[in-house]
């Protein structure tokens, strides 16, 4: 199992989280230590984009909501794009459908923090 995550600025206060490969058992402490850095730093606003993500499990969507609560507590937020069929059925199996803000792309994402 493999996960690989970039970061990149989008504008002046939007923080993008791309990520590929797996987010599963072996994968899920560094995917963890990764969000909580872009949080410690201080990233507010964020958007995870999962297009290339083929495999979740629900210490992943743990993660997700972990950094939800985190952001919420200092007027943040998390967004997720490009939602697979199978994590998008996780999520709504899980009702994180209801918890999280998903959109169809980045562009929506971003304009929806106002």
């Amino acid at each position: 199992m493999e996960v690989k995550i970039d970061v990149r600025a989008k504008g002046s206060d939007v923080t993008l989280i791309v990520i590929r490969g797996e987010i599963g058992t072996e994968t899920v402490d560094q995917f963890k230590e990764k969000i909580d850095q872009v949080i410690n730093d201080g990233k507010k606003k964020l958007v995870i984009d999962l297009q290339e993500v083929n495999y979740l499990n629900s210490m992943g969507l743990g993660v997700f909501a972990s950094a939800l609560k985190k952001l919420k507590k200092s007027n943040g937020d998390l967004k997720l794009i490009n939602l697979s069929p199978t994590v998008m059925e996780l999520l709504e199996r899980s009702r994180l459908d209801k918890v999280f803000d998903v959109f169809e792309t980045e562009e929506e994402a971003v304009k929806s923090f106002g």
